[in-house]
Order: C-alpha cells, then structure tokens, then sequence
C-alpha cells in the first residue's frame, strides 16, 4: 500500500491509541479557543460602545485577551512537548520498521491538522452556543442594560482560526524538530529520558535565591505610589525566575547537601527518600514550577475577584461621603436659592427626599510640600507630590459638623484626608500659621492615609477676611471662591437615579454652575471597571486551574510510567508492597506538596503588593483583604487537593498493573 495513504490513517490511531493524553489536551485547547472567541466577540461589539460606562470593560477585556494569548502559547507549547515525549518511543519503532522522516514528518502534520480541527469546531461550537450568555453575564457583573444585542463578527472568527493555526504550526515545527534531529534509538528511549541535571548548580541556585529574594523585597516593600505597577510587574517576573532556578537547581542542591550528611542519609528512610526525590526533582523540576506558577496565579486571581465582588459597595461609599456633590462659583454669580428651590421641586416630583444637607464656601489651590512648608508652582524643588488645598470659613465648618470652636487671629484648624499631619504650624508661601487643631474626621470628606491619588487639605480660617487673605497668599493672584452643597438621598434606587439626572442637567444651565458627581453615576463607573476586572478573573481563574489540572494529570501519567518500573525493581530487592507503597506515596506527596507550599509562601509574600494594588481601586478595607487571602488559599488547597486526588487515580491505575 502507498505509504502516502496509509500515513492519515496512522495519525488518526496515533491519537485514538494515546487517547488518555490527547484528549485532555484536545478539551483544554477547545476551552481556550472557546474564551478567546468570546473575549473577540465582545471587543468587537458595536452595541457596547453606546453603554455609558462600557469603555473600562472594553479596555480591560482588551487586555485581558491578549494576556490570554500570552498565557496560551507557552501553556500549549509545553503541553505538546509532554505529547511529542510520549510518542517519540512509537515514532521511532515507525522509524525501524521503515518510515521515512519524511513520512513521520508527514503523519504529524495530519495529526497537527486533526487535533487542530476537532480543537476549533469544539471549542468554536461551545463558543457559539454559550457566548450570549457569558455576555449577559458581563451585563449583569457590570450592572449594563442587558437589552444590548449580541453579534459574532466574523473578524472574531477569522482571528480565533487565524491565532490557533500559529500556535500549531509553532508546535509542529517544533515536533519536527525533535523528530528528524533523533536517530530510531534515540526515539525509541526518549520516553525513559527525565530532564537533565542542570548545569553549574550552584550557581544557578545562588541566582535563585537572589532574584527570590528582591523579588520578594519589592513586593514587602512597595507602597502605593506612582511605581507601584511597574514595582508589580518586575516583581512578578523576578518571583518567577527565581522560582523555576529553585525549583531545577535549589532543590538539587538541598537534596545533594541531604545525601553528604551520612548521618542523616544513611537510614532507611530518609536513604530511599532522598535518592527518591533527588530523581524525581531532576525529571520533574520544570513541571513543578508550571503547577506553583499557576497554583499562585488561580490564589492571587480569586483573592482579587473575591475582594472587589464583595468590598465594592464599601469602595464606591468611600468616594462618596454624601450622594450628591454640587459645586458653583462662589463670587455671587450663581443662584443659590434658586437651585435649592429647583432641587427641592425635583425631590417631590421624583419621590425622593433630601437629607443631610451640607453646604459651605471655600477657595481650592494646588500646591507642592515639603514637610509642613507648601508652595505653589516649585514642583522641581519640594518632593512631596501635588496636594490640594481647600481653605473655609470657621463659620461654615462649624455648621457643617455641628460644632462651636473658636479660632484666634493667625489660628487654623487642618484636615488631612490622606497622610497623618504631624506638625504643629503650617507655612504657605512663607507665610506660617498655627495649628490649633489637627481634626481626625469631618462630614464631606474620608481619611485614607492609602488614598495616593486625592490627596487633599482642608484648612478652616477664622473668618472670611482671613480665609480670602491665605488664598491671596497661597496663589500669589486673585483666586475666585467656590460654593458647595453635598447631600444624601433617600428613596427607591430608580427614583434617586431620575432625580439626579435631571438634577444634573438642570442645574448644568444654571450661572455659575462648575461641576456635579453623585455616588449613583460613580458607582456605574466602578461597576464598569469592576465588572471587566471580575469577568476577566472567572475566566482567568478558570482557566489556570484547567492548566494546572491537566500539568498535574500529564505529570501523574509520567510519575505512574516511572514508577510501575520502580515498583518492580524496589519488590525485586526484597522490599514489601506496604514499604514500596509507603515510600513512593511519601514522594510523590512531597512533589505535589511542594509546588503548594511554594504558592502559598509567595501569595502572603506578595499580599501587601496585591493590598496596594486593590486599594488603586478604592478598596482600603485591609483588615477584609486579609480575611479573602486566607479564605482564598483554604478553597483553593481543597481545589488542589481534589485535583490531585483526581489526577492520582490514572497514577495508581498505572502503578497498579506492575503487580
């Protein structure tokens, strides 16, 4: 028969025969394929560019694919070299029994092109029938109208095809590779070589340890500041380097050191044990730092997910104090009491009601610090970053928080709504002033010393003469006053949010209307971007355990291979079943357990940059982060636990048949 015809049939038994490896990989290929057809289709939905707020989804869920795809290809790229592994000892019997490599080149291309096919209509079908749905779910994650239509361009199609197809000729090319470089005995023992013994251990060890360690310094040390992504990013990549050169040369090391302790190494135990686990480190090295990888992304990933779902009602709250903030021009110009009347009438119209009300006058310069001393306009000189000063009257703060204090002449008293203030005196523009009081809390703003973005000064003067004369002095020119009014609303959530729409576009032609915010508008803002972050953590979350499970089942079937030929040799020597049982049970509870160990360490390593990272989103709720870090790592050791318990089974049907 025609070796050309017979090479489609080969590739198809080739999969069927290795059915228990490529099928999971097949699955596993199909749900990526299936979430980056979804994550396209959303991109590229026409509709949601008319939602207010959707822009912050759109760009995160931008991101979010293309950190797919980064995640993807390497994943799908080590996975295959597990499948080529697997296979070389039946290409290279191919190989004896008189295929080419050109043949064998031309039966994986088929079988390149069969698991690409069957991953893409799979993966596409799914895709289809489900991508309504999970965009309703991102509607109603991101509080959307969830009447939007849901189109499927064909552009998601063609790039979805188009992506997938390279990452398989990528794959192929690199089996080919492999293949044609091999000779047939090479093949033929290829399934029994583990990884090698890295070279200069020690070295690489110590470069472990380095990178380990400022990776793990960047991340106890980072504040929330303007580096604190970058801080992020460097210190990620240096925690995953660092990682993959303990886990391939450090663990060796630790093991060698083990063995030249005689004292130690030679007892039976810890004999069989370590000469165990130092061959096992030296095959399982790479695949160990994959599960601790994304054992610390699924923990750091639902750590987020699950602090932004549950703390966003309280992150939205701190920005907003009051439920609705209305500034004006406080020269004279604007109409007052006509917008109190206007409010008023729209309250009653809309079944709302209006309580709390605030309202006060108040001069607002930005200036730069140094300590205690601000200037306005010297950003080169004082390294303290911009800071917002808003100065009033000791009259209307005293109405605003129900107070009676008294202030002398050249006597202030100073809120802080970021930084703790520490000094008794103020100096701006050289010109100083004492302290009376640093107050601790007021009505129309929030402290958080975390809030590295609004960093704010309120300034109470004892009357309006010195109020206007500290602006006067802090601005060097004439500044023009602004009026305030900050008030809560009660009343059915559609009712308050009719009421301040049209209050804010009534109050928009008013003279001297500046600015208006309420917590209902700011809240769909949040929702937006919270929305994006929280769909793209389910997913992401999804798909690191999916990857984590199938590295922990492809490592199960290659630590079952090895053992059923251990367990003959060890029963051989005159070692009972429970001891052989026992003592590969003890190490291969050692690899799984030490790639867990590893995730959780980093997790509580990097939980203050996470915290610093969640608190750019508002959420300052520390004591509450903490709390979902620990409930995190619990669900997620049980996660892995299942996961391992899962994967075991086709490791001790493997082991099993040895006897």
């Amino acid at each position: 028969m025609n070796k050309v015809f017979i090479l489609p049939k080969l590739a198809v038994t080739g999969i069927r025969k290795n059915g228990i490896v490529y099928i999971p990989y097949i699955l596993t290929t199909s749900f990526a394929i299936c979430v980056f057809f979804i994550f396209s289709c959303i991109i590229k939905n026409q509709m949601l560019n008319e939602i207010p707020y959707a822009g912050y989804a759109l760009m995160l869920l931008e991101i979010g694919k293309w950190l797919l795809g980064i995640i993807i290809i390497p994943f799908l790229f080590y996975t295959n070299s597990f499948l080529i592994k697997r296979r070389k000892r039946e290409i290279g019997l191919y190989s004896i029994l008189g295929l080419e490599k050109k043949h064998i080149g031309i039966m994986m291309f088929f079988e390149t092109i069969l698991i690409y096919i069957i991953s893409i209509i799979i993966g596409l079908s799914v895709a289809v029938v489900f991508a309504k749905l999970v965009f309703l779910i991102l509607l109603n994650i991101g509080g959307f109208p969830i009447d939007t239509k849901f189109t499927m361009p064909i552009g998601s199609f063609l790039q979805t095809i188009i992506f997938f197809a390279a990452i398989s000729v990528l794959n192929l090319i690199t089996n080919l590779f492999q293949v044609t470089t091999a000779n047939p005995s090479e093949l033929l023992s290829g399934t029994k070589k583990g990884e090698k013994e890295p070279k200069h251990i020690w070295i690489a060890t110590f470069i472990g340890i380095v990178t380990l360690g400022y990776g793990y310094y960047l991340a106890f040390s980072s504040k929330m500041d303007s580096m604190i992504f970058m801080n992020f990013f460097l210190a990620v990549l240096l925690v995953v380097i660092g990682t993959y050169f303990l886990f391939t040369s450090g663990s060796i090391t630790l093991l060698k050191l083990l063995k030249k302790n005689k004292k130690f190494y030679y007892k039976e135990k810890n004999y069989i044990t370590i000469s165990g686990m130092l061959y096992r480190m030296k095959k399982s090295s790479a695949s160990l730092v994959n599960i601790c990888i994304f054992s610390t992304m699924i923990i750091i990933t639902m750590l987020c997910t699950v602090s932004l779902s549950f703390g966003e009602t309280d992150a939205i709250r701190f920005h907003f104090p009051k439920d609705a903030v209305y500034v004006f021009d406080g020269s004279g110009i604007a109409d007052i009491d006509g917008f109190h009347t206007m409010k008023q009438e729209l309250a009653d119209k809309n079944n709302v009601k209006i309580e709390d009300q605030i309202e006060f006058s108040y001069y607002m310069i930005t200036m730069t610090n140094n300590e205690n001393k601000f200037i306005k306009d010297e950003v080169e000189y004082f390294d303290g970053g911009e800071v917002v000063i808003r100065i009033m009257s000791l009259e209307d703060y005293n109405k605003c928080e129900a107070q009676n204090l008294t202030l002398e002449n050249g006597e202030i008293l100073l809120f802080s709504n970021t930084f703790d203030y520490n000094y008794n005196s103020i100096i701006l523009n050289d010109n100083k002033y004492q302290i009376k009081q640093v107050l601790e809390k007021v009505s129309f703003d929030n402290k958080e010393k975390n809030n590295y973005g609004q960093s704010g000064i309120y300034i109470v003067a004892k009357d309006i003469e010195q109020m206007e004369a500290m602006a006067l002095a802090c601005n060097g020119d004439a500044v023009s006053p602004l009026h305030t009014i900050r008030f809560d609303v009660s009343g059915e959530e559609a009712d308050k949010e009719l009421f301040l729409d049209s209050l804010d576009e009534k109050s928009a032609s008013m003279p001297g209307f500046a600015s208006s915010e309420n917590i209902i508008a700011w809240g769909q803002e949040m929702s937006s971007m919270n929305g994006g972050l929280l769909f793209i953590g389910i997913f992401f979350g999804m798909l690191f355990t999916i990857c984590l499970v199938l590295i922990m089942y492809y490592k199960q079937i290659s630590e079952g291979l090895e053992d059923k030929k251990n367990f003959e040799i060890m029963q051989q020597v005159g070692m009972s079943d429970d001891d052989v049982k026992m003592t590969i049970h003890r190490q291969i509870m050692m690899v799984f357990g030490l790639p867990l160990v590893a995730a959780i360490i980093h997790t509580f390593v990097s939980l203050n940059m996470t915290i610093c990272l969640l608190y750019a989103l508002d959420l300052y709720n520390t004591n509450f982060i903490i709390l979902c870090a620990f409930v995190t790592i619990v669900i997620f050791g049980v996660v892995y636990g299942i996961s391992y318990l899962l994967t075991a089974k086709t490791y001790y049907k493997i082991v099993k048949a040895a006897k």
